[in-house]
């Protein structure tokens, strides 16, 4: 196995040494197939025109030629091919004192520029849920990584607060009256007056105030400023944002940006405007909007009587973002039957020639069915993400007890239920692509010997445990292991595990995808079991090695770490 942070130096090498330019090298550079002939090799036939020599010649001209970087041990020309022989312990001591120095920042960067992402957006006094769970854990792990990797980011929740759902709220309050500050009795008035709009539809129930005519007449109200009618609506609001807070807290999210639809209701005149003198609308049966042919289609702006649309005010959104922030990305994280519109949105951006257009992205998602609780025993999307998150509390309580046995003493159980219940959920949801849809198990979520959430956390509290009974023995980790005391391939796996943390950042960046962290994740929990096994630490005679292992384990666990914090998962050092 290769250590891929040393790729690098060897490229920059080979380019210096044959003048090929270093995208070509960089192209050719690979890990060999058996690390008995090398980590690293470079075919020679590139060489071969230019030298004007065959390419095992080329092979033995260039291993005279090169430099070896810091951490090779040397080059051998075998046919064709360059290799090159890693310094087992000397990339040992380098990647530990790395990571040593820079903690969970290790594999990250700082200073670049800012991300906009925009995810969650629940609908102000409606239900809080399981329907926008993934995009809420998907997004955040997004935020995480984009911080991790140096940016600013701008975290977004574009809350649907501004709708004819405040109409049947409005309407609820009035025939049953006015709840306390509660959402669930807000949401209740909601669903009552929904039943009754639909009972009365049907011919029934129509002695009862007519609720559909108060809800309507209420959101006229309300888009011509009625003051009695932005006074409900704010309440609504606060009501319902109290209650997000609560349950976001819970979850271990926050936003940098609240700002919902209502927000930008102010700007869409402005937009409108600017979309009629653009030169790019075209009528269709009266509505207003722009033929983006095949297989986009014409996409409605405006309509018959001039009202705006959710694509019109994506355009307001994405305008006010791109001037308020100058981010180098938007990024929306929405399901897959939203695809059509986000291509649309895009391409309407493009043809406005907006500097957003080319920033933008839509990260999709698919579906989640099978999930349930206990209280709800059939798939629901009706299940609120508190009963969820109680559930997971309960489940994840049950299979700590049941499954680990040799528990810490004085262990706070409520604390580690919290944290494998949310880390069960958070796990499952990106251990896979995001447009992939798939049926839930809280079996398969809580296995603690499984590819799992749990499984992660009992990692990284193992090592932990490890690191405070070493010092309870006077033994510390040190700055960097020390390579030539970490001779079995258990470490030396573990070593290029480590090593392979920031492509897999990268890779994440590149396709939005935080499931090649997840399974990266897995791959340094794996590597780390394994070296367990081998690496003894407590009671080693040998103190050199003990601290090297030590010094090892601690940067393993860091990365684990590391890695954990941005699938959302709250590591515990106990459990």
């Amino acid at each position: 196995m290769c250590v891929s942070f040393m790729k690098d130096s060897l490229i920059q090498a080979l380019h210096a040494a044959s003048g090929l330019p270093i995208e070509v090298v960089a192209r050719n550079v690979a890990p060999t197939k058996d690390t008995a002939h090398g980590d690293l090799a470079f075919p020679c036939f590139l060489l071969a025109k230019e030298w004007g020599a065959p390419p095992p010649e080329c092979a033995k001209r260039l291993q005279g030629m090169v430099e070896l970087p810091a951490g090779f041990e040397r080059a051998e020309a075998q046919g064709p091919y360059l290799n090159f022989f890693l310094s087992r312990a000397d990339v040992i001591s380098r990647v530990t004192a790395e990571v040593l120095e820079r903690g969970e920042g290790f594999g990250g960067d700082t200073e670049k520029g800012t991300i906009v992402i925009d995810y969650s957006a629940p609908n102000i006094a409606k239900p809080f849920h399981i329907g926008h769970l993934r995009t809420t854990i998907i997004g955040f792990s997004l935020c995480q990584l984009f911080r991790h990797l140096g940016y600013s980011v701008v975290g977004v929740n574009h809350l649907g607060d501004w709708g004819t759902q405040f109409g049947f709220v409005y309407a609820g309050c009035k025939i049953w009256g006015k709840p306390g500050d509660d959402m669930n009795a807000l949401v209740g008035r909601y669903v009552e007056a929904n039943m009754l709009r639909k009972a009365q539809e049907a011919g029934q129930e129509l002695d009862k105030p007519n609720a559909n005519e108060i809800a309507r007449d209420y959101f006229r109200r309300l888009e011509a400023g009625d003051p009695e009618a932005k006074e409900f609506w704010q309440w609504s609001l606060d009501v319902s944002k109290e209650y997000y807070l609560r349950t976001y807290a819970r979850m271990g999210i926050h936003f940098e940006s609240w700002a919902g639809e209502s927000f930008y209701f102010p700007m869409i005149d402005k937009t409108v405007e600017m979309l009629k003198t653009s030169g790019i609308l075209e009528d269709s049966r009266g509505a207003l909007g722009v033929d983006l042919g095949e297989p986009l289609g014409f996409a409605r702006l405006l309509t018959e009587d001039g009202r705006s649309l959710y694509l019109t005010r994506d355009v307001v959104t994405a305008d006010y973002r791109e001037h308020t922030y100058h981010p180098e990305r938007i990024l929306y994280v929405v399901g897959a039957p939203q695809t059509l519109h986000f291509k649309q949105l895009i391409a309407i951006m493009h043809r406005l020639k907006h500097p957003a257009a080319g920033k933008m992205a839509h990260v999709p998602f698919g579906n989640v069915p099978g999930i349930s609780t206990r209280k709800m025993k059939t798939d629901s999307a009706d299940i609120s993400l508190d009963a969820l998150l109680e559930d997971a509390h309960e489940r994840a309580r049950e299979a700590y007890e049941s499954e680990v046995t040799k528990r810490p003493e004085g262990v706070n159980v409520e604390e580690v239920a919290e944290a494998v219940g949310l880390g069960a959920v958070y796990f499952n949801y990106l251990n896979r692509t995001n447009n992939k849809s798939f049926n839930f198990s809280w079996d398969e979520a809580l296995n603690f010997k499984g590819d799992t959430g749990p499984y992660l956390l009992y990692a990284a509290a193992r090592l932990f445990s490890v690191e405070e009974r070493a010092r309870e023995e006077g033994v510390m980790p040190a700055a960097a292991a020390a390579g030539d005391k970490l001779v079995e391939p258990e470490a030396w796996e573990l070593c290029t595990v480590i090593s392979r943390y920031r492509p897999a950042l990268d890779k994440m960046a590149q396709d939005y995808e935080p499931c090649h962290i997840s399974a990266y994740a897995l791959d340094l929990a794996k590597a780390i079991s394994r070296a367990y096994l081998v690496l003894r630490v407590l009671g080693v005679e040998d103190r050199a090695v003990a601290q090297a292992r030590l010094s090892l384990f601690v940067a393993a666990r860091t990365v684990l770490v590391s890695a954990m914090k941005i699938l959302g998962m709250k590591p515990l050092k106990r459990m």
